[in-house]
């Protein structure tokens, strides 16, 4: 079974399919030893074109639209010049669907192949992923016919620009598809002791429950919504059914990629950890070992003033690995599992039930942050760039963390969708932690403008005062008003 192994990859410049099955058996062998039991995967081997392709579009066989073109041409360039390589993309269907870019040495390959098998692990164990439709594929294709049909029908630049709206709303649906939304309830006049004594009192107090419900029952939406793109898709009044049906393919596919949002320490670090951790069983022979140790160090080490999620993902595996198998006394009175199970369980159970906003809150510990060299930065004007500007653990956790909540994006709300009658929309910008982008923001509201076709106006704050500021659209007008409130003058 190890002939490959044993003669050596790097002998092998030229392999066929049967190199690549013989090479998945090794690496499923040494998995469901460790426990790992990942689930089925099919392969394939294609060239350079097809891989760039898939990635640019987010899934194979999605819909045409000069945006992935333009990202394929720019990925197929930086290929073409060396400067970067795909090595697989995974897509979470059942069974799993992997591409290996063909012309990577055995090598490369082995390690990718080992690489999926932990992401088809996340995909298969994760509650994250348990509301994906395994069968996506199929209704992406049906999708990509529809919308053909309508450019065919209505011109390519027409339904692409109606596309490029949609698109800029589709972060806003709520990433966390676990459990229900949080439901305003009506307020409730329940008889209180001794209400006979204080009638007035009383009838004041069922007055302001009754004005209440009434102000609540009037409101539009009922309670506030985060699903901006489902909420026009329901209720804007100018769209055409066509229309309709194209935000409804945009608003399924992010609901697809929602959870890869919120895991991608979780599926890099699970997929870097088993790619090591297999191929290390595997005692590939001095040449082979010196490549793959080549190929993991370029794809773990860390990048300048940004995180690289294959580096902090494999430290978090190996952290609680460690704390698994060997911890400090302090470990032990945090963590009641520490030393009392096995490593490879407890990885299993944190792919199960953590996003990374969880796994950050919990393990970036001090030993990672000096490992992983973590630090907090920001923009300097003088000397203008960036900066470094701590390096405390604690501090540096917490920055951490404030970027992996909802996965870094603004929380925005619909409150009104009539106000004043008239039919407009008004939306509130929840200050967690994560600004809104001032052009960002307005170029947003203009094509939320456009598919509401009404005027809409979005509440939020600016600079580090936090001042309150709105940014106003209407449908059909490229600029955008911004109100400010009136600043106070000492006299």
């Amino acid at each position: 079974m190890r002939g490959l192994i044993d003669e050596g990859l790097w002998r092998r410049p030229n392999y066929a399919v049967d190199d690549m099955a013989e090479l998945e058996q090794l690496c499923l062998r040494e998995a469901e030893a460790i426990g790992l039991q990942p689930p089925p995967v099919v392969f394939h081997l294609v060239r350079a074109e097809v891989v760039y392709d898939v990635s640019a579009r987010g899934l194979p066989g999605r819909y045409s639209h000069w945006r992935f073109g333009q990202i394929y041409e720019q990925m197929k360039r930086d290929h073409d010049a060396g400067r970067s390589r795909i090595y697989e993309l995974v897509v979470n269907t059942h069974p799993a669907h992997a591409y290996l870019l063909d012309g990577n040495s055995l090598v490369a390959q082995l390690l990718v192949i080992a690489h999926v098998l932990g992401h088809a692990v996340v995909f298969d164990r994760s509650r994250y992923f348990e509301p994906a439709d395994k069968g996506f594929l199929t209704r992406v294709r049906a999708a990509a016919e529809r919308i053909d049909r309508y450019m065919t029908q209505y011109g390519r630049a027409v339904v692409e620009d109606f596309i490029d709206a949609c698109e800029a709303l589709a972060t806003t649906l709520p990433l966390s598809q676990l459990g229900g939304r949080y439901v305003e309830e009506e307020p409730s006049d329940w008889p209180q002791p001794y209400d006979e004594l204080f009638p007035a009192e009383v009838d004041a107090r069922r007055q302001r429950v009754a004005e209440e419900r009434e102000r609540l029952r009037r409101r539009f939406p009922r309670h506030p919504e985060r699903d901006i793109l489902g909420f026009v898709m329901q209720h804007a009044r100018y769209l055409e059914d066509w229309q309709r049906d194209v935000i409804g393919i945009i608003r399924e596919d992010q609901r697809y990629f929602a959870p890869q949002f919120t895991t991608k320490l979780i599926h890099e670090g699970m997929a870097t950890w088993t790619h090591n951790t297999l191929l290390q069983r595997l005692r590939l022979g001095s040449a082979d070992f010196v490549e793959y140790q080549a190929l993991n160090a370029a794809v773990t080490q860390p990048h300048h003033f940004r995180i690289n999620p294959y580096n902090l993902g494999w430290l978090l595996m190996r952290e609680i690995e460690r704390i698994a198998r060997e911890p400090s006394d302090e470990e032990r009175e945090r963590w009641s599992w520490a030393g009392e199970i096995d490593p490879v369980e407890q990885l299993l159970h944190i792919v199960e039930g953590y996003d990374d906003a969880s796994l950050v809150a919990e393990f970036v510990t001090d030993r990672v942050c000096e490992e992983a060299k973590l630090y907090s930065w920001a923009r300097s004007a003088q000397p203008p760039g960036l900066q470094i500007t701590n390096r405390d653990p604690g501090e540096v956790r917490a920055a951490l963390l404030r970027s992996h909540v909802n996965a870094g994006l603004p929380v925005v709300e619909i409150v009104d969708a009539n106000r004043a009658g008239r039919g407009e929309l008004v939306l509130e910008h929840r200050v967690e932690g994560v600004g809104l982008d001032p052009e960002y923001a307005k170029g947003t509201l203009v094509h939320l403008a456009a598919l509401w076709g009404s005027g809409v106006e979005i509440c939020t704050v600016e600079g580090q005062d936090g001042k309150p500021v709105t940014y106003r659209a209407s449908p059909g007008d490229a600029s955008v008003e911004e109100i400010r409130q009136p600043t106070a003058v000492e006299t």
